[in-house]
C-alpha cells in the first residue's frame, strides 16, 4: 500500500478473505479499480485453500471487477452474484463513460457500487452492485439534458475494448505532466492542459492534477 486509502482498501480486504476462511462461505468484494485488483491478488497469495474469481458482469475485460471467493466445496456456478446489469436506450449519441459516471455519483452513490459503463451510440449500460440497482434505475432518470431510463438487462452483454498501444519512454519525472508529455509527444503544457480537460486516467481513475505522482506498476 502506498498511502492510507490503500491501507483502509487492504485492511477491508483481509476482513472478507478471513470471513470466508473462518465461516466457510461465499463472501465478495465491491467493485475494484486496477491497482485495487493488485493489492487484492497479492493478499490472495495468502490464501492458498480459497477458490477467487474476478467477475465484471459481461463477456469481455472488465476493468472494473468484484472478486467472488469460496471454498472448494461450493460450485461457482451455483452462486448468485451481487450484480446487475441496467440499460438504457440513448436519444443523445454524444453523451460519454464519463456523463454518466458523474450523473450516478451525483446520487450520492459510492464509487466501488459501480462496475464499467459502456456507452455506444443506441445505449448505454450500467453495471453496478444489486444494492443500488434500485436507486438507479429510479432517480437516474436524465443524464445532462437527456432522458433515461434504465432497466434490468437480463441478456448476455458482450464488449471488447478498444484499441490500446504501448509505448516506451524515459522521463526525468514520474510527475503525471512529465509521463504524459513524453508518451504522447506533447509540450509540457499541452499535457496539462490534457489532464486538466479529464483525458488522463491512472488505474481507471480520473486525475485532475498535473503532479499527480505515477508508480511502478500503475496503468
Amino acid at each position: 500500500p502506498q498511502n492510507s486509502e490503500e491501507n483502509i482498501f487492504v485492511k477491508k480486504i483481509v476482513r472478507v478473505f478471513e470471513l470466508a476462511q473462518g465461516i466457510g462461505n461465499v463472501q465478495f468484494t465491491l467493485f475494484m479499480d486496477l491497482r485495487q485488483q493488485q493489492l487484492f491478488l497479492a493478499q490472495a497469495n495468502k490464501y492458498p485453500d480459497l477458490n477467487i474469481k474476478l467477475v465484471c458482469g459481461y463477456d469481455g475485460e472488465g476493468e472494473r471487477v468484484l472478486a467472488v471467493i469460496y471454498p472448494d466445496y461450493i460450485d461457482f456456478d451455483n452462486i448468485s452474484l451481487p450484480l446487475v446489469i441496467l440499460r438504457t436506450k440513448l436519444t443523445d449519441n454524444n453523451l460519454s463513460h464519463k456523463d454518466f459516471l458523474g450523473a450516478a455519483m451525483s446520487l450520492k452513490i459510492d464509487r466501488e457500487y459501480i462496475g464499467d459503463i459502456i456507452v455506444n451510440e443506441k445505449e448505454a449500460f450500467i453495471i453496478c452492485h444489486k444494492n443500488v440497482s434500485d436507486i438507479l434505475i429510479e432517480e437516474l432518470t436524465s443524464v445532462k439534458h437527456s432522458s433515461t431510463n434504465f432497466e434490468i438487462w437480463d441478456k448476455p452483454l458482450v464488449y471488447k475494448k478498444e484499441y490500446s498501444e504501448t509505448r516506451t519512454s524515459t522521463v526525468a519525472s514520474l510527475r503525471a505532466d512529465s509521463v504524459v508529455a513524453a508518451v504522447l509527444n506533447k509540450s509540457r503544457s499541452e499535457a496539462v492542459k490534457l489532464i486538466k480537460q479529464g483525458n488522463v486516467k491512472v488505474n481507471q481513475m480520473d486525475i485532475l492534477h498535473a503532479d499527480f505522482e505515477i508508480f511502478d506498476n500503475d496503468i
